[in-house]
């Protein structure tokens, strides 16, 4: 059973503009080399050690060109090692040809995300700091890309600027400059909505701290000021620090005792995985 995010109506959008984007009016080199009747049978191969991730988006795009039967053997979610066989998919020869592109590169994608994600989580495996992701997303892919945030073991920040509140300094600039009077309309707005203040100095995050907010991020907080600031809370608001954080700075992050970290490096800078999609001819 797939996770809610591949029935989300975006990334159904999503797929039919991929598909139009690649497909168009039909795959004429297929068309013109491959009998109409030909059925063949492909393996989708990992070629390298990776977190899986977007399996579903093959029986949905395959669904769209005509059908094919798919048996996976392995779900998303799974670490598996170079060589492992992650589906078999027979059909259509040309059907198989006219997805192969396309499903590889949201699953190569996808799978790097969530590869990149667990390597994070590991870095900082037996601490209190949890791994999350920003608004830094390719447009059009952000439900999936937060999908495979999940699958690698981090967890969501907010979806998009309509489920969540973050009062960030260039609202302040835009809004007046009243830091009080800026939480207060918040609170007052959308009181149902989790408020996350922004902080980047000592004396802001003081400030911050009297707003009573549901969390604080830090920004661009050197590893040394993040361990002042968590002092200073003292529990009293969980901490996120974000700004230029990678895999390389994670475990002095975490030694700080904050208890998130945002990483825009999750899903701008991923190296999209090596999959392969083999075929062959069926009799």
């Amino acid at each position: 059973m797939s996770d809610p995010a591949f029935d989300d109506p975006r990334v159904t959008a999503l797929i039919e503009l991929a598909l139009d984007e690649d497909v168009g009016a039909g795959d004429r080199t297929s068309e013109a080399t491959v009998p109409g009747g030909a059925r063949a049978r492909g393996r989708l191969l990992a070629k390298e050690r990776l977190v899986v991730c977007g399996l579903p988006i093959v029986e949905r795009v395959f669904h769209r060109l005509g059908g094919m039967t798919i048996t996976f053997h392995a779900t998303d979610g799974d670490a598996v090692d170079s060589g492992t066989v992650l589906g078999i998919l027979e059909g259509s020869a040309r059907t198989l040809l006219a997805g192969e592109r396309l499903v590889l590169n949201f699953l190569q994608h996808l799978s790097g995300v969530a590869t990149l994600t667990a390597a994070c989580v590991a870095r900082v495996r037996g601490t209190r700091l949890r791994i999350r992701d920003t608004r830094k997303t390719v447009p059009g892919l952000r439900v999936l890309e937060k999908y495979a945030v999940r699958m690698g073991g981090g967890v969501n920040h907010r979806m998009g600027l309509d489920d969540a509140l973050l009062v960030k300094d260039n609202h302040l600039a835009l809004g007046g400059g009243d830091f009080d009077a800026a939480v207060r309309a918040s609170r007052k707005r959308f009181p149902t909505l989790r408020l996350e203040v922004e902080a980047r100095t000592m004396p802001e995050l003081e400030r911050a701290l009297t707003a009573k907010p549901d969390v604080i991020l830090l920004d661009n907080m050197t590893v040394e000021e993040l361990r002042q600031a968590v002092t200073l809370v003292a529990g009293r608001v969980p901490l996120e620090a974000s700004g230029g954080i990678t895999l390389e700075t994670l475990a002095a992050v975490a030694a700080t005792g904050v208890d998130y970290v945002a990483m825009g490096e999750l899903t701008h800078s991923a190296r999209a995985v090596d999959i392969s999609l083999k075929l062959e001819p069926l009799a």
